[in-house]
């Protein structure tokens, strides 16, 4: 659940948005740590806000190989955007167009091990192979833009619906050896491989606005 704030247009309320990331999982806010919509300006502006996120599996750029498979998770992410919008009222419709920004921070981040070790395996072409490796979280970036249509039921409630691309990465440096075998022979590899965590992928909100 989300909490929704505006500082000029004296509104808020609640909506349920849910992060559809490339390569991973589907992601839900952790209610109610979610507040969006802070900031100034109501046909022109910038607005910001946080959203805490149970992300259930994210994917990774930058390695050796290529996989549409998660590579870390699960563990919490915060999100903060920062965009600015513009506003075009149609009579009791207002089509709000974003575009700006975000930061992402991976809390704990996970190794998905199983996923990682298939992907090795399969670089290597190797029969079994295991991974041993560890994860340096950094802070992630990127751009999003997008769409929000609210519809004003009545001067006291307004239906809206959101959706915006993000489209950025979290660098992820992984360091240390994996272990396979491959025609009967056993081999050691050392890694250091500086891949990121891919954060792109469709966010949607959709929920009620409460107007005083």
């Amino acid at each position: 659940m989300m909490l929704l704030a505006g500082t000029l247009t004296f509104s808020q309320g609640v909506s349920f948005s849910y992060l559809l990331p490339k390569n991973g999982y589907l992601s839900a806010p952790v209610s109610p740590f979610s507040i969006r919509g802070i900031g100034f300006g109501e046909k022109a502006g910038l607005q910001t806000g946080i959203t805490l996120y149970s992300i259930p599996g994210l994917g990774m750029e930058e390695l050796p190989f290529s996989s549409d498979k998660p590579m870390v998770g699960p563990h919490f992410a915060i999100l903060v955007p920062g965009q600015l919008f513009f506003t075009i009222p149609v009579k009791n419709w207002q089509f709000k167009f974003l575009a700006g920004g975000f930061l992402w921070w991976n809390i704990n981040p996970r190794l998905n091990e199983g996923n990682l070790d298939r992907g090795y395996r399969e670089f290597e072409q190797a029969e079994s192979l295991n991974t041993d490796f560890s994860l340096k979280n950094k802070l992630g970036k990127g751009l999003t833009g997008g769409l929000e249509i609210t519809f004003a039921w009545s001067r006291e409630l307004s239906l809206t619906a959101q959706a915006s691309y993000l489209k950025g990465s979290a660098e992820a440096p992984l360091s240390g050896t994996y272990t396979g075998s491959k025609n009967g022979q056993t081999f050691t590899t050392s890694a250091d491989e500086n891949a990121a965590i891919l954060l792109e992928g469709l966010e949607l909100s959709f929920g009620v606005i409460f107007s005083r």
